[in-house]
């Protein structure tokens, strides 16, 4: 199968990546982070703040991770445009 037809039929999912072990380390250095900052917290209405935040952030970061996948594939169709192109001129 190639990869259109495995794109296609969801074999392919661009959304999903392999974390690498910096990614891992610093999300767990956040992680135990947030814990603690939640057990200084002690009204719901700062807990509450928090988890705004938290929602916010991940908002964010799904947002940039979109826009770095989008950008990432513009450039790479724009190489293979520039690759073929100087292919063309040299026949």
């Amino acid at each position: 199968m190639t990869t259109l037809e495995n794109f296609y039929f969801g074999n392919i999912n661009p959304s999903e990546y392999r974390q690498s072990k910096d990614t891992k380390k610093k999300l767990s250095e956040m992680t135990k982070l947030l814990d603690e900052l939640r057990l200084v917290l002690t009204t719901e209405q700062q807990k509450e703040k928090l988890e705004q935040i938290e929602n916010c952030q991940l908002s964010l970061i799904a947002l940039s991770e979109k826009d770095a996948f989008i950008e990432g594939f513009k450039l790479g169709v724009k190489m293979i445009t520039e690759i073929y192109a100087d292919t063309q001129q040299r026949r």
